[in-house]
């Protein structure tokens, strides 16, 4: 049997170390070192803060969470209401002034601690995959 995560939040600030603790722990039950935990849940954050500053919508506001591990892979995905965006290449890295970058790190850090990163729906989902090395 698979094992998997499923959880459903409001769009309250206080409800990401929530979600961002519990997608740490299904990552530790999964077998990753306490280093691994340490990227996966910093990377979960980013995209959790994301879904809850962007994540609004006209019908509802909130995120959900689903987490799954098959064939020593981690997927997380991330999902809000919001009205999406068109993200950044992985290729594409701030060329503004040092006072100028106080946005687009998150999923530049994302990228760099999960093995992909995959922006679905209009952006309304992000998908990270973390791959188990034993």
């Amino acid at each position: 049997m698979m094992p998997h995560l499923r959880a459903a939040f409001t769009g309250e600030r206080k409800n990401v170390p929530l979600a961002r603790n519990a997608i740490a722990s299904f990552a530790k039950i999964c077998g990753f070192t306490a280093d691994e935990v340490w990227d996966i849940r910093l990377a979960a954050g980013e995209a959790l803060s994301n879904a809850v500053e962007h994540g609004h919508a006209h019908r509802s506001s909130g995120f959900s969470v689903r987490c799954s591990f098959e064939h020593d892979q981690l997927t997380i995905e991330i999902r809000d209401n919001g009205d999406g965006f068109h993200p950044p290449s992985a290729s594409d890295a701030p060329n503004h002034a040092p006072e100028e970058r106080t946005r687009g790190f998150g999923i530049m850090l994302m990228r760099r601690l999960m093995d992909g990163v995959q922006f679905v729906d209009n952006g309304t989902c992000v998908r990270m995959i973390r791959r188990h090395v034993s």
